[in-house]
């Protein structure tokens, strides 16, 4: 089969041919039908993103059908009401299954818990091997190339939204920082938040002319085109009870800590290597920061779900597998406005 791999950081990726891998004891091999290029990826590739074993098949964000089985998965399939065959999204946290995140369903904070195109062979292929059936969420009549966005462009959202329910109440002030394709996703979730989302006063920060528009089209009181926290603090009327920085870089991070509340909430998403100093005098008063990593596979459900009942919109571009290279470098180069999905 043809795979896309990485061999070491800062080197070109290079498609390749590997044998069909062939499913053993409770694993799953997933016959893809896209796999979603995320800037994830291309911190990958430059080295900078932690945790990750190399060589290694990219791709994180997967969907497909479900090809082949291990003599131990066929029983929880049809637990899950699965079976060969079936059009099915990939949750990428794959933890131990027996710790105590594990245990609580949170198996992406799982200590042990390997990721594919992080430490295990991703979604970059014709095939893949996912270890449990638990880690699939079937898509019923959703599209799987278009849906492979759903397993992090949709989840993370998600979850960031989840962990700011209690500041998400109406009325309340929520600045979104970078309107890409998880700013876009979190624009529309935010809405759907029960008894508030209509309520809620969202003001979006971008860079790109175009993604306000979108992100005007999607929901957003207000678009601004960068500046300074105090064009920011005008626009939200008063200090943000909750910021979702989707970028993450030192200069996000600073504007989130200057118009976020005391007693607030930032919830840093993206991965651009940006810190801020924490301190009393550093962020206000008994403010909150945290950080989200994907969501769970019951997360990954409700998106599906969302997505299944018409709530959400997004834009997918079919690009064939042997064309990472050059999907990567539209990335990077900021060419991009929804999410490319490698088709095999």
């Amino acid at each position: 089969m043809r795979a896309v791999r990485l061999n070491a950081a800062g080197e070109p990726l290079r498609v390749v041919d590997l044998a069909m891998p062939a499913p053993s004891g409770s694993e799953v091999r997933v016959r893809v039908a896209g796999a979603g290029v995320c800037h994830t990826d291309l911190h990958i590739v430059d080295g900078t993103q932690a945790r990750v074993a190399l060589p290694v098949t990219l791709g994180h964000e997967v969907a497909g059908w479900i090809d082949a089985v291990g003599p131990d998965a066929a029983r929880p399939l049809r637990r899950m009401r699965l079976r060969l065959g079936d059009a099915v999204v990939v949750h990428g946290g794959w933890g131990c299954g027996e710790c105590r995140d594990c245990l609580a369903g949170a198996e992406q904070r799982c200590a042990s818990s390997r990721a594919p195109g992080f430490q295990v062979d991703g979604g970059y292929a014709e095939a893949m091997l996912v270890p449990h059936p638990r880690h699939l969420v079937g898509l019923r009549r959703l599209d799987p190339v278009r849906a492979a966005p759903l397993a992090d462009a949709g989840v993370t959202p998600y979850r960031s939204i989840r962990r700011a329910e209690r500041w998400l109440v109406p009325g309340a002030r929520v600045l979104v920082i970078g309107c890409g394709a998880l700013g876009q996703f979190a624009l529309q979730l935010l809405r759907l938040v029960p008894s508030a989302g209509g309520d809620l006063f969202v003001v979006v920060r971008e860079l790109s002319p175009a993604r306000l528009e979108r992100a005007a089209a999607l929901g957003a009181d207000v678009g601004l085109l960068d500046g300074e926290p105090a064009l920011t603090l005008e626009a939200l009327g008063r200090r943000a009870d909750v910021v979702l920085d989707f970028v993450g870089s030192e200069s996000t991070l600073s504007h989130a800590a200057a118009v976020v509340a005391p007693d607030g909430l930032l919830v840093l998403v993206g991965e651009a290597g940006g810190t801020i100093p924490f301190g009393f005098d550093a962020v206000p008063v008994e403010s909150w920061l945290t950080t989200v990593a994907w969501g769970t596979r019951d997360d990954l459900r409700e998106v599906v779900r969302f997505a299944g009942r018409g709530r959400l919109r997004w834009d997918v571009e079919a690009v064939p597998l042997t064309e990472a290279a050059a999907a990567h470098d539209r990335l990077r180069a900021g060419q991009v406005e929804g999410r490319i999905v490698l088709v095999p």
